[in-house]
């Protein structure tokens, strides 16, 4: 889950519950994203990295929270494009495993199928 800042218009401290009712509730994460219910736009194909590409300063660190692993980015890391509205600085990556292989670790499914591993960007 890559976490953006949630400061400003769009952040969860702002209401976003309230602008934004159908993101609340049961729709809230963890999701399933079933094929039948989705629609691919061009407007939403292009997300842009910025920063991704520069190598991390020490300031950067890692931590095992007990359940997950969190990578804290405190460089300049930003995130834009897909529809999004406007530009978001990333302040977290973390990862979501099972306890084997064959085990579901993802905290998302797709069409109901929950994967080993999933990687999110908050």
């Amino acid at each position: 889950m890559l976490s953006l800042s949630s400061a400003g218009t769009y952040g969860p401290d702002s209401g976003w519950a309230t602008a934004f009712p159908d993101c609340q509730e049961r729709n809230q994460s963890p999701i399933n994203i079933a094929d039948q219910d989705t629609k691919a736009s061009m407007e939403y194909q292009e997300l842009t990295l910025e920063g991704f590409d520069s190598e991390s300063s020490n300031k950067t660190s890692m931590k095992n929270t007990g359940k997950t692993v969190a990578i804290f980015l405190k460089d300049d890391y930003f995130v834009r494009g897909a529809g999004l509205p406007g530009r978001f600085k990333a302040e977290k990556v973390e990862f979501h495993w099972g306890q084997s292989n064959a085990s579901d670790g993802s905290e998302h499914s797709i069409n109901g199928r929950r994967f080993p591993v999933e990687a999110s960007r908050c």
